[in-house]
């Protein structure tokens, strides 16, 4: 896991980055926050499905966010990430169902770190919980009288879904997945021309054993006079605790009849990320974050692939 690289977080902490030997080609991601500190950033989430070599989805929605350190102490920051929601541009959902749901539009993300920047976790998690337990509650009764929509499979395709969002690591690992790329430099000092290898443990939303996956971290390029750089991330999911998952959650949606359960038997799954983070060390404000998840299905008569695009561009102020 990553806390495999961060035995040189306590001696980090206490030597400032100006005092640092060049020669060694240390990048220290530490935090220098203070309160007060705010920036604006430009979120930006895309979907690319294909089945049979055919694009058959193309969804995208952005949204501005803005980070804002609330408090600042020995140990840990206090922010606040506040933004419109995008939750309706999730949904694919008609203008009269987004204009119905409309309450859900804005709301503020309170949560911690530690003090070298570290995410720990958010604070009003059951907050948002509720909130999400409301709007599949109001989305189910404004489906009922679609023709087009089936109620019950509706339901037990939303069920697997409402149980993640009941509790913090779901609002956390599936709801808010940029906190995580955001904040995942941080509490580690890397090392130019040195690639990091190791066996990472991601926890299952849906419960049970966790999902491995091999990872290589590296430091692509780096600039020590404007302390700017760029780290990759590559990682690829074990294959079967991979379909153990899938076949986890098609069962809990009530997917698994027959000709589904033989085709999942020889099904593949090859899932693998590429993420890109652009960030001034020093501060510890990123520039440009790219994570790209790939994900490719061969079921059989099924086959498919599925990217996933997550991008934080920090937005700079137009000077007068």
């Amino acid at each position: 896991m990553k806390a495999i690289l961060t035995f040189l977080t306590i001696l980090l902490s206490t030597v400032t980055i100006f005092s640092q030997d060049e020669n060694l080609k240390k990048i220290p991601f530490i935090s220098y926050w203070s309160i007060g500190d705010s920036y604006d950033f430009k979120i930006t989430k895309i979907k690319q499905d294909w089945r049979e070599g055919q694009l058959t989805k193309n969804d995208s929605s952005s949204y501005i966010a803005n980070f804002e350190v609330l408090d600042s102490t020995a140990t840990s920051y206090k922010i606040k990430w506040s933004h419109e929601s995008n939750l309706m541009g999730n949904y694919n959902l008609s203008d009269e169902y987004t204009e119905q749901l409309s309450k859900y539009k804005n709301f503020d993300i309170i949560y911690t770190t530690s003090e070298v920047g570290e995410f720990l976790g958010i604070e009003n998690w059951k907050e948002i919980s509720e909130m999400m337990q409301g709007l599949f509650t109001d989305l189910s009764a404004l489906m009922v009288d679609d023709s087009k929509i089936d109620q019950q499979k509706f339901n037990d395709a939303m069920k697997p879904l409402l149980s993640i969002y009941s509790s913090k690591e779901g609002i956390e690992g599936l709801l808010y997945k940029e906190l995580h790329y955001f904040h995942f430099p941080f509490g580690v000092e890397y090392i130019e021309d040195e690639t990091f290898e190791y066996e990472d443990a991601l926890p299952s939303l849906l419960g049970g054993k966790p999902i491995r996956g091999d990872v290589k971290l590296y430091i692509k390029s780096v600039d020590y006079e404007e302390y700017f750089c760029e780290l990759i991330q590559e990682m690829t999911l074990n294959p079967d605790d991979t379909k153990k998952l899938i076949s986890k959650l098609f069962k809990q949606m009530k997917l698994s009849d027959k000709e589904l359960k033989k085709a999942m038997k020889t099904a593949v799954f090859e899932i693998k990320d590429y993420n890109s983070y652009q960030y001034y060390y020093y501060p510890g404000v990123p520039y440009f974050i790219e994570t790209n998840r790939t994900t490719v299905m061969d079921m059989g008569k099924e086959k498919g692939k599925r990217i996933e695009l997550n991008r934080i561009e920090l937005i700079f102020e137009e000077e007068e």
